[in-house]
C-alpha cells in the first residue's frame, strides 16, 4: 500500500515526540534553583536532546501524515544528522571503554581500581577539576549517598565480610581506603590508621572516616567512577548498535514516504 510508509513514519514519530515531552519537563525541573547541583548537570542535556527530538518528531508527523514534502525533505536531512551522531558516538563508545581504569585484585579478594599512566579521554574529562566536583556532589548527596548502604551493613561486620560483599567500583574507591594502606577495620566505612603504615600512597593521607569526605578526593574513587562509567558505557554499547540499525532502516521508510509525498503532490 502506497500510503504505509507515511502511516508507519507518522506513529513512529508520535511516539518519539511523547516520549520527548516528560523529558523536558524533567529538564526544566530539574534546572530549576531548588534542585541538587547533580541534577542541575543533567538538566540542559535533557532539556536540548528532548527539544530537539519533540521538534523532530512534529516535522516527521506533518510531512508524513499531511504530505508535505519539503518537511519530509527536512526531516530527512535531521535523520541522517542523527545517524551520523549515533555512529560517531558508538566509534567513541568504543574507544572509551577500550582504555580507563585499571581493576585490581587484592590479597583479601575483592577488587580495587586506579588510575593508568596514560587516561583517555573520557577519564581525562572526569578528571577536570570542575567535572570532578560536580560528580562528588552526587555521590554524596545524603539522600542516596553511595557508601549508606555499606554504612548500614557494617554492623556487626568483620573485615573478612569485604570479601563476600559485592561492591561496586565506586564503593570500592570511594567507600574505604585503599588496602596498601594498612588500615585497622572498625566497620564497612569506619577505618584507623595505623602507626606502622608505610604506603606511600597519598590516599591514605587523603582518608577520613568522616561521611562527607571517607575517599572522595582520592585517586581510587575517581578510578573506580571512571570504571563504572566504562563498564556501563561497554553495556550500552550494544543498545547504541542495534538503534543505528533501527534509524538506518527508518530512512529508507521515511524515503519511501517521500516518494509517496511527491506522487501526491
Amino acid at each position: 500500500m502506497p500510503q504505509t510508509s507515511n502511516n508507519i513514519v507518522g506513529f513512529v514519530n508520535l511516539l518519539s515526540f511523547l516520549i520527548s515531552i516528560p523529558m523536558v519537563i524533567a529538564g526544566v525541573r530539574m534546572s530549576q534553583g531548588s534542585a541538587e547541583e547533580c541534577y542541575q548537570v543533567m538538566a540542559k542535556p535533557m532539556i536540548i536532546i528532548g527539544g530537539f527530538f519533540m521538534f523532530f518528531s512534529l516535522v516527521g508527523i506533518i510531512g508524513a501524515c499531511c504530505n508535505v514534502t519539503f518537511l519530509l525533505i527536512v526531516y530527512l536531512i535531521l535523520m541522517m544528522f542523527v545517524i551520523i551522531v549515533g555512529i560517531i558516538f558508538s566509534m567513541m563508545t568504543m574507544i572509551a571503554t577500550s582504555k580507563g581504569a585499571e581493576e585490581v585484585k587484592t590479597r583479601e579478594g575483592y577488587k580495587e581500581y586506579r588510575l593508568p599512566d596514560d587516561p583517555n579521554w573520557l577519564a581525562m574529562a572526569i578528571l577536570k577539576e570542575n567535572s570532578w566536583e560536580s560528580i562528588k556532589s552526587c555521590l554524596t548527596v545524603p539522600e542516596h549517598n553511595v557508601c549508606t548502604d555499606l554504612k548500614e551493613r557494617q554492623i556487626n561486620s568483620t573485615a573478612t565480610e569485604l570479601d563476600h560483599n559485592e561492591l561496586t567500583p565506586i564503593q570500592s574507591g570511594c567507600c574505604k581506603p585503599p588496602s596498601e594502606c594498612g588500615f585497622v577495620y572498625g566497620g564497612m566505612t569506619t577505618w584507623t590508621k595505623s602507626n606502622g603504615g608505610s604506603s606511600k600512597n597519598n590516599d591514605c593521607n587523603l582518608w577520613n572516616n568522616d561521611n562527607k569526605t571517607l575517599c572522595f578526593e582520592c585517586q581510587s574513587c575517581k578510578a573506580g567512577v571512571i570504571y563504572g562509567v566504562k563498564d556501563s558505557r561497554r553495556k550500552s554499547s550494544v543498545v547504541n548498535i542495534v538503534f543505528c540499525i533501527f534509524i538506518v532502516v527508518f530512512y529508507f521508510i521515511s524515503i519511501c514516504a517521500l516518494g509517496n509525498s511527491a506522487k501526491n503532490g
